[in-house]
């Protein structure tokens, strides 16, 4: 975590924009899997409405020919079947689904669960299938109280194509899904969502300019307590707090991170103000809580992840050395990015250029240790897992800023007496070869 500094100028940054809203309303989207499908059920609903309504302008009594020549009976046992086999059809799948989330969690970490929830392809298979359900029963209600010389040969050729679209969308559902099942792409998701928080919390030294602190010398810190929500601090309106700064003449120091709880009492802030003071409304107001950690401002929680994925692999119960593997490939990969970029000062600038607000940022030694360290803890007597650690601190070593090495040096030494201890003594001299393959 970054500490603040007592210098009068400091290296600082402009704060990017969050509009809570809209960042609240995205993930209560992508972990619901009741909104898509209310939408396209609502959808369904309605056309039926209106295809109905058509075919009572029509008034056929014979479907043509591309129909089948279908007549008020044939309509009524092709709308019924439909509506129960969607009916079953959505028992099946995804009661097979929740188990297979299940063993999911159970095999990598309960943290990737949230991967096959927030899945697109999830929510949009769920919707087509309730939508087409809902749009044949309603069809079949709309036949049978019409009488038996009504054909409705609009909705009818409706109920066709949205049987066609179930059928294409069961089977990219289950390619998707079989997929994601496979640790090296479900490893793929986890990195690319979190690669985007990497390069906001670790910009290039272009970003930073060199500021003047807020002139709050001499005054005494007051801690803000939170005396109201709690949850998971999921991310923050970082230019909503430096605006509420100017206006009060104040510095504000974060004590909490994205990704942390923040409970009763929790420790907000340090302030200075010479205006009226700032309560702990004032600070959460730009914050957003939630029940689970994202990615959106927490570049911490993608290495989380994947280390989680990684010593649930080296586990005695799994014993997949080469899921650890591929999640060091990840994770070295990640680290590499940011290696050469300058650690955040965590200092954040208003619109007057004026650094007022200090948010705690980890830093590379503290991103590697998060990294590395469980995984030589669990993977120390595994050969595999050992060469390809050696090729990542070697991967690192040449690209790494000076002030870095020595986190990288702690680390190969921890590794080193780690796999001493751990492996017995006629795996010593293969394991001290460096190979990115593990074993290949």
């Amino acid at each position: 975590m970054v500490e603040p500094s007592e210098s009068a100028t400091v290296r600082a940054r402009q704060p990017k924009a969050a509009q809570l809203r809209r960042l609240n309303f995205t993930e209560t989207v992508s972990a619901s899997l009741w909104y898509v499908p209310g939408l396209f059920v609502l959808g369904a609903f309605t056309a039926s409405k209106i295809t109905v309504a058509i075919d009572h302008r029509l008034g056929a009594t014979e479907a043509r020919s591309w129909l089948l020549h279908a007549d008020t009976g044939a309509a009524v046992s092709l709308t019924s079947t439909v509506a129960a086999a969607m009916l079953t059809f959505l028992g099946v799948v995804f009661s097979s689904t929740l188990i297979a989330v299940q063993l999911a969690g159970g095999q990598y970490s309960p943290r990737v669960v949230r991967v096959f929830v927030r899945s697109r392809l999830t929510h949009l298979t769920l919707a087509i299938f309730l939508a087409t359900f809902v749009f044949a029963l309603n069809a079949l209600v709309e036949i049978r109280t019409a009488g038996n010389r009504f054909v409705p040969e609009v909705t009818v050729a409706i109920v066709y194509l949205l049987v066609f679209a179930t059928l294409l969308a069961f089977i990219t559902f289950l390619h998707g899904f079989v997929r994601l099942l496979r640790v090296q792409y479900l490893l793929l998701i986890l990195t690319t969502s979190g690669r985007d928080a990497l390069d906001d919390s670790y910009p290039p030294a272009t970003a930073y300019v060199e500021a003047q602190r807020a002139n709050v010398a001499g005054l005494e810190p007051v801690t803000v307590r939170n005396r109201g929500r709690v949850g998971v601090l999921q991310s923050v309106d970082w230019c909503r707090l430096a605006e509420l700064a100017r206006t009060r003449n104040a510095e504000i120091v974060l004590t909490v991170e994205v990704g942390e709880y923040i409970g009763a009492s929790t420790a907000l802030a340090q302030t200075r103000c010479t205006e009226a003071p700032i309560t702990d409304e004032d600070i959460t107001s730009a914050f957003l809580l939630g029940g689970e950690r994202t990615t959106v401002q927490d570049p911490s929680f993608v290495f989380r992840q994947l280390v989680d994925v990684a010593i649930r692999a080296l586990s005695p119960a799994v014993n997949d050395p080469t899921t650890a593997v591929q999640a060091l490939d990840r994770i070295t990969d990640l680290l590499a990015g940011i290696a050469t970029r300058p650690d955040p000062t965590g200092w954040l600038i208003d619109t007057e250029r004026t650094a007022r607000v200090m948010v705690p940022t980890p830093d590379f030694t503290r991103l590697a240790l998060l990294g590395y360290v469980e995984i030589i803890r669990y993977g120390a007597d595994s050969p595999q897992v050992v060469r390809r650690l050696l090729a990542c601190f070697n991967t690192l070593d040449a690209i790494v800023a000076a002030d870095h090495r020595e986190v990288v040096a702690e680390l190969r030494t921890m590794l080193n007496e780690a796999s001493r201890l751990g492996l017995p003594e006629p795996f010593n001299a293969v394991a001290r070869v460096a190979d990115r393959h593990g074993f290949g």
